[in-house]
């Protein structure tokens, strides 16, 4: 694989990513996966212990006790939580296109690429298909997924499809596209129209 360059911010076509994923034979691999902080053991378990004293004063009418116990269940998660956040932040996925190809990046605010950082040149892909997607989640209502289906040859030991989800307005969508067809170096890519898949009608 070619070695990561980074590149500068003005040469960007910048794709918005919430989530980077690979897929190959209709699989999806673990290579781009971005990892999920794990709860602290304080926090799984201290919430036992907390609401075991809660239930443990108010059976022994100790009212002063269980507005403690009460108070502790509040606020100590919430600590943890802050804590957790500034010594473990959590991973964010990047991705980019350059004048040169596909820049995939994640790490954390301070460090970047502290995770993996991938370079895929442009000769490397054959076809950047997307999809435009409305998933209906109940309650929560609808939101619109977009994903960028980039098909590269031998860049992951075979060929694969790198998925890159975003919920970038569909014109933005079009325009990184426009972008893309005017660089030089992806003048081969195919770039299909946008399939689009509306939220299934319930019966």
């Amino acid at each position: 694989m070619p070695e990561y360059q980074p590149t500068a911010d003005n040469g960007r076509i910048q794709l918005f990513a919430t989530h980077l994923s690979l897929w190959a034979d209709g699989v999806e691999l673990a290579t781009l996966a971005t990892p999920e902080r794990k709860p602290f053991r304080v926090l799984r378990y201290g919430w036992v212990l907390l609401v075991a004293g809660l239930l443990g004063a108010v059976a022994l009418g100790n009212q002063a006790l269980a507005l403690g116990f009460g108070a502790l269940i509040l606020f100590v998660p919430l600590m943890v939580l802050g804590i957790a956040g500034r010594l473990y932040p959590p991973a964010r996925a990047d991705a980019w296109f350059d004048a040169h190809g596909l820049h995939l990046v994640c790490g954390t605010r301070q460090a970047p690429g502290s995770v993996y950082q991938y370079f895929i040149p442009f000769a490397d892909i054959s076809r950047v298909a997307t999809l435009d997607q409305s998933i209906d989640l109940g309650w929560r209502g609808q939101v619109q997924y977009r994903t960028y289906l980039v098909e590269s040859q031998q860049v992951f030991a075979g060929p694969t499809s790198i998925h890159i989800s975003t919920q970038g307005s569909l014109g933005a969508l079009r325009a990184v596209l426009e972008r893309l067809q005017r660089l030089p170096a992806a003048a081969h890519i195919v770039v299909p129209p946008t399939r689009h898949y509306p939220v299934p009608s319930s019966s």
